[in-house]
């Protein structure tokens, strides 16, 4: 189970990475975990996202729980002499990402027919908000606008009102996404022996990850129905709320057995419609969870296997006795004090990927890896 007992994955692999916000860089803080190297580009004022939000020592902690296991190198890349480090740190890398506008990196001689022509065994992952052209391909695009334009605001409608999460789900998707491109394109390179160029977009990534079953009244070019999956309501106990998920009438049965009405399993079994089926079962159990605290519920639940859980505060999840038995996260020691960070989410033959250091300071790597 040790973080360091052997090696990880991606060892050997050098990634160098000019992201800012949250998609590429969360990317290659995955591939960091996973044991690339990874050198963080920055121009000389540091990543604008170092400063967003909730911060310590005036560094956002979004931005450090993002950036986590790199090394930091400051450049101008409108200065020559910068450009020519930044070709320099591309052209043994194995990967390189960004996520700039559209035409930034050609218009600073770093085009993937620039750079490929140099680096034959580079692999190019280019994010951006819509696509590399198009009407949109040169507007700003940010988490919220994402969520808005594929749907998603309006599939997570309460009372009727559009609403967008409080995380940055489109974001995160997106990283996730991009790091299994870019793995993929690592392959591809060595099984063609050519450099590749991988080219995506939050638009494209999130409507990917949204259509399994925000479209299963839209799959079908000539499906005329209704949306026809019930919300998944979240229902008060005594002391708090619980979440309840019964997928199959043996589940549906059992949870009105839990709580003492068995009786209306004939009225649910006469309702055709399966969503309106759902909205009546969840109105009927309501009442009766009130009576009781979510403990006692959950505890009743487990005893007559229906799948339950808690609706946890945060602080509540770093407590959850099964998070700290997989050991999600740990300490690590910075200049600013002990910080908690997550492992990465997987264990290789046994191994937890825990870990190993914190986000850089901004420029920390260029004497290292620049020579100054």
């Amino acid at each position: 189970m040790s973080s360091s007992a052997q090696a990880r994955p991606l060892e050997g692999c050098k990634v160098v990475e000019a992201c800012s916000y949250i998609s590429g860089p969360f990317c290659a803080q995955m591939l960091a975990d996973l044991g690339a190297e990874v050198i963080k580009v920055e121009p000389p004022a540091g990543d604008p996202y170092r400063n967003f939000g909730h911060s310590r020592d005036g560094v956002g902690t979004v931005w450090t729980n993002s950036n986590r296991g790199k090394r930091s190198v400051a450049l101008d890349l409108k200065l020559p002499a910068d450009l020519a480090h930044f070709r320099s740190l591309v052209q043994d890398a194995d990967l390189y990402i960004e996520n700039w506008r559209p035409h930034v990196s050609a218009s600073l001689g770093l085009s993937f027919e620039q750079l490929g022509e140099t680096n034959t065994r580079l692999v190019q992952l280019t994010i951006t908000g819509y696509g590399p052209d198009g009407e949109l391909a040169k507007e700003p695009a940010f988490d919220a606008l994402i969520q808005g334009r594929t749907g998603l605001l309006s599939y997570e409608a309460a009372g009727g009102v559009p609403r967008a999460t409080n995380s940055f789900l489109a974001d995160k998707v997106a990283a996730i996404f991009a790091a299994q491109m870019a793995l993929a394109g690592l392959r591809e390179r060595d099984r063609s022996g050519k450099p590749v160029h991988i080219e995506t977009s939050m638009l494209d990534m999130l409507s990917y990850f949204n259509f399994p079953d925000m479209f299963h009244n839209q799959t079908w070019l000539d499906d005329e129905a209704p949306c026809t999956l019930a919300p998944q309501p979240v229902l008060a106990t005594r002391d708090g709320y619980m979440v309840l998920s019964p997928v199959s009438g043996k589940q549906l049965s059992r949870t009105l057995e839990a709580l003492g009405h068995p009786e209306w399993k004939a009225e649910l079994k006469g309702i055709a419609d399966r969503k309106q089926m759902t909205h009546t079962f969840f109105e009927r159990i309501a009442e009766p969870l009130r009576d009781r605290t979510t403990a006692e519920w959950l505890a009743r639940f487990r005893e007559m296997d229906v799948p339950a859980g808690p609706v946890s505060e945060p602080a509540d999840h770093l407590r959850d006795p099964q998070v700290q038995h997989n050991e999600l996260y740990s300490e690590l020691e910075t200049g600013a004090g002990k910080l908690r960070a997550i492992r990465y989410p997987a264990r290789i033959n046994g191994q937890l990927l825990k870990p190993m250091r914190p986000a850089p300071g901004l420029g920390e790597g260029n004497a290292e890896l620049l020579g100054r």
